[in-house]
């Protein structure tokens, strides 16, 4: 009886030890995997990004990574005249949003007026540029689960100069 239970828990504990070390072997082949796997994804994925595209204003470049929110979307298309509001989802950090903004708009000639980059990422930041027609506001706000821009152009007034009111 003692040989037959004897023979049991040797066979428990090789069993145990064996699961172990194929638990470990598949461990070992899922780091190196995903490692390798992951440095071709990453090279796919920065190949595979999404364009960044110009839409409703023909001068501002939106990130490829977020998309339009058409329910918080308003654009008004005049002769020669598109104003309004265009908000972006996605999950974009602010810092990144705030560089890529900054550059493209540079890019198409818009100058820069003033920037509020805020404390905390849980509130907005706004950049705000001008062309000689119409000035640009960018409010981004990062949250939990997505980052939001809020991207809001309208015309220059005609006694707005250089954009300073003029005292009379």
């Amino acid at each position: 009886m003692r040989n037959a239970s004897g023979r049991i828990q040797g066979t428990i504990i090789i069993a145990a030890v064996s699961l172990f070390m194929i638990a470990g072997l598949a461990g070992c082949t899922t780091i190196n995997g995903s490692s390798d796997s992951s440095s071709s994804s990453s090279s796919e994925e920065s190949s595979a990004q999404p364009a960044n595209l110009y839409r409703d204003f023909k001068d501002i470049l939106l990130p490829g990574e977020m998309k339009v929110d058409d329910s918080r979307t308003y654009i008004v298309q005049g002769p020669g005249l598109t104003t309004g509001i265009l908000t972006l989802k996605g999950y974009v950090e602010r810092d990144s949003l705030i560089d890529f903004f900054k550059s493209a708009m540079a890019r198409d000639n818009w100058t820069e007026l003033a920037s509020f980059k805020s404390p905390s990422k849980n509130t907005s930041s706004i950049l705000v540029f001008q062309k000689a027609d119409r000035t640009a506001i960018i409010n981004i706000n990062e949250q939990s689960f997505n980052t939001y821009v809020e991207i809001a152009v309208a015309p220059m007034s005609p006694s707005v100069s250089g954009g300073l009111m003029r005292d009379n």
